[in-house]
């Protein structure tokens, strides 16, 4: 039988899978351990392509294995083929008669190289096959890249769920949106230190996850560890350079230990994130205040009255920097500041 045929009949009912290769195909998108037996399918079984009609003594080359094959393309260049004769005809989308190629996919890739394959085009279960993907294949060196994909992916899978333990174990326990609490138990104080040893260990994993610095950062602050925390935030802020919550988080940590210039610094760091933030305004206003920087501590919070005429915290900041500037009340301590 010649390699080539014309298809008369156009067939539209699915018959997926109908071949091995099939099989793998579809089990390989759900279940990473059958992307090497789909592979191996993929070399050593029939490969069907459709053609640019070939005359009588190209059919015979191609039979002698010397032709090139003129292989149909897409507009956009890319090659279709297909698991089977049937998934040409897929849901009806090729409506003539059409000439196809059967043969060996090692052959196949062997002979048009460099370029992309859309294997399946018309079915639910098709594939994108990349030259790079098809260089790795022929020379062997795929197996080795799934190998290491596979266990990049393991890896991330027990990173994510340590991460989403630990956050677990703080849930109701750090302070969010501006809530404090006012005492903290035995077995709280357990389940935060447990979360602080599983951020530990995420970033032994990923040294520069600033999410786990952060997260670890709010469990020290509610433990009171404000030196180990201002650490973690600093580390954080360092890292993730557009998030205005880490360094006004740090700059109240410096307030803590009563670091003045600390706090300067990352109050005006959470600003020049985010401008307009009141909460930043109203934070670094406080600070300026304690630094004797009275004219920028009265400057900076009635911007953020006008960006926020209703909002009390920091209605009651403006009042304290007002009455502290008129000599109506004593500059506040640090000690006011983290209250």
């Amino acid at each position: 039988m010649a390699l080539f045929d014309i298809f008369k009949k156009k067939k539209t009912d699915s018959t997926f899978p109908e071949n091995e290769l099939e099989k793998c195909l579809i089990d390989a998108a759900s279940n990473v351990t059958v992307h090497k037996e789909f592979f191996q399918k993929l070399l050593w079984n029939n490969i069907y392509i459709l053609t640019i009609d070939q005359t009588d003594s190209d059919e015979k080359m191609e039979n002698s294995g010397y032709v090139n094959i003129r292989a149909a393309t897409f507009d956009e260049g890319q090659v279709p083929i297909f698991t089977s004769i049937n998934r040409i005809f897929d849901k009806g989308i090729i409506k003539k008669n059409v000439t196809y190629l059967g043969l060996k996919g090692q052959d196949l890739f062997e002979r048009i190289k460099g370029s992309t394959y859309l294997l399946n085009p018309y079915s639910d279960h098709c594939r994108v096959l990349t030259p790079e993907v098809i260089e790795d294949l022929l020379n062997g060196s795929i197996y080795d890249k799934i190998d290491a994909q596979a266990l990049e992916r393991k890896q991330r899978d027990e990173f994510n769920a340590l991460f989403d333990q630990a956050a677990e174990r703080q849930e109701s326990l750090i302070y969010l949106d501006g809530l404090r609490f006012k005492g903290i138990t035995s077995n709280e104080a357990k389940e935060l230190e447990k979360s602080i040893q599983d951020f530990r260990q995420c970033l032994e994993t990923v040294p520069d996850h600033w999410q786990s610095m952060f997260l670890m950062a709010k469990a020290l602050q509610r433990l009171e560890r404000h030196t180990e925390a201002l650490e973690q935030f600093e580390a954080a802020c360092n890292i993730e350079l557009g998030n205005h919550l880490i360094p006004m988080e740090a700059s109240t940590e410096a307030m803590h230990i009563k670091d003045l210039d600390k706090a300067l610094f990352y109050s005006e760091e959470s600003l020049k994130r985010n401008p307009n933030d009141i909460a930043s305004m109203g934070n670094h206003a406080m600070n300026l205040l304690i630094a004797f920087r009275d004219t920028e501590a009265l400057s900076t919070i009635e911007n953020a009255i006008k960006l926020a005429p209703n909002d009390k915290i920091n209605k009651n900041i403006a009042s304290i920097v007002r009455d502290v500037i008129a000599g109506k009340r004593k500059r506040p301590t640090f000690e006011d500041a983290v209250g």
